[in-house]
């Protein structure tokens, strides 16, 4: 026959080798697990766990939740400092491919990309901090084009549109 698991509070202070007077005196100090709840039995198993942690074979010390799923979940990387560094090293990888090319100026990239999400915004005056000087450097590095002479309407060129969508995933992928 096998050995209960469960035990009465005389057999668990027997098994620790104490009074029973001195085993209540433990569970009170949390030295000792408390009782099943709703019955007046102990686990053997949770007496051993309260033992090796007293006696130092295990650590009372709750792990950190994020050390323990990084510990689970580790697939031969490493860890600590070294894998953030990888993990910027690889953003700005990523970030790389779509740096802009122009080497416009950061005003000129927000108008550039605002011209590029509302087209019909097409003369100084209809886009927002354009001036006129402003959309002169946009035509100078190749990025808009006139469309009409009278009104100075302006229109992005190819290069213009692919630089404006590099300038938008480039800020989307800033660190």
């Amino acid at each position: 026959m096998t050995e209960p698991r469960l035990i009465s509070r005389k057999e668990a202070a027997e098994y620790c080798g104490i009074s029973p007077a001195c085993f209540s005196l433990w569970v009170s100090t949390h030295k000792m697990p408390p009782a099943i709840p709703g019955t007046r039995m102990w686990d053997k198993r949770a007496i051993d766990a309260k033992l090796d942690e007293i006696g130092g074979l295990v650590s009372s010390a709750p792990e950190d939740p994020f050390n323990r799923w990084e510990r689970e979940n580790r697939t031969g990387r490493s860890s600590g400092s070294d894998s953030l560094a990888e993990w910027r090293a690889g953003k700005e990888k990523r970030r790389a491919k779509y740096r802009p090319q122009m080497g416009l100026e950061y005003r000129l990239e927000t108008i550039l990309v605002y011209m590029a999400a509302h087209p019909e915004c097409d003369t100084a005056a209809s886009i927002p901090n354009a001036g006129q000087a402003m959309l002169d450097a946009l035509l100078k590095a190749g990025a808009v084009r006139l469309v009409g002479r009278e009104a100075l309407r302006y229109a992005l060129t190819e290069e213009g549109s692919a630089e404006a969508a590099r300038i938008k995933k480039w800020r989307s992928l800033a660190p």
